[in-house]
């Protein structure tokens, strides 16, 4: 068994607490869905604390080299737009893979919640679906994760956690100022 006896204990109870097996199963992965996306959200919000000035670096780098590729433009210089464009491009994607993987490192639970769910459901089909295909403990807790994570986004803005993040990104943006447009 991969998993420590104590956790496999903990996780499986809310599985239990139900009579009837379809309920156990909903009950169980809304629960564990529910314990992925507050370690990955809190996981997520950590590394926001961490990289938070260097993401707001590269925003305000990015927006800085595409208004002075917009007045060379605007003034005629065809190489200096050329070479801010070039250095707003990468810099926009230097801070889209590093905001992305950001983001993405709120999905890191998930793996080890299905890992968990293999050890413990392999083999069940809960549901078939016309054509024979079968449905089982990943489509039951993906879909509570996503039902969970849909809510969440919806309230996530008022838990002071999170408000904080968005007072830090919108201090950032105010004081970066807006790109000009072509």
């Amino acid at each position: 068994m991969l998993f420590p006896a104590w956790l496999d204990a903990l996780l499986i109870a809310p599985f239990r607490l139900p009579d009837s097996p379809y309920a156990g199963i909903w009950l169980g992965a809304s629960f564990l869905a529910f314990l992925c996306l507050l370690v990955g959200e809190l996981t997520s919000a950590m590394l926001f604390f961490v990289q938070h000035r260097r993401f707001s670096r590269m925003q305000d780098d990015m927006v800085r080299y595409h208004n002075l590729s917009v007045d060379a433009l605007h003034a005629g210089n065809k190489e200096a737009y050329l070479a801010a464009n070039t250095l707003a491009h990468e810099t926009f994607g230097n801070g889209f893979f590093a905001q992305a993987a950001s983001g993405l490192a709120s999905l890191w639970p998930l793996p080890f919640a299905l890992a968990w769910m293999a050890q413990r459901f392999e083999g069940i089909t809960l549901y078939v679906l016309p054509g024979g295909y079968g449905l089982g403990y990943v489509f039951v807790l993906l879909s509570a994760y996503i039902v969970e994570r849909v809510a969440f986004g919806r309230i996530k803005h008022r838990l002071p956690l999170f408000a904080r993040i968005e007072s830090l990104k919108k201090a950032a943006r105010d004081k970066r100022g807006p790109m000009r447009p072509f």
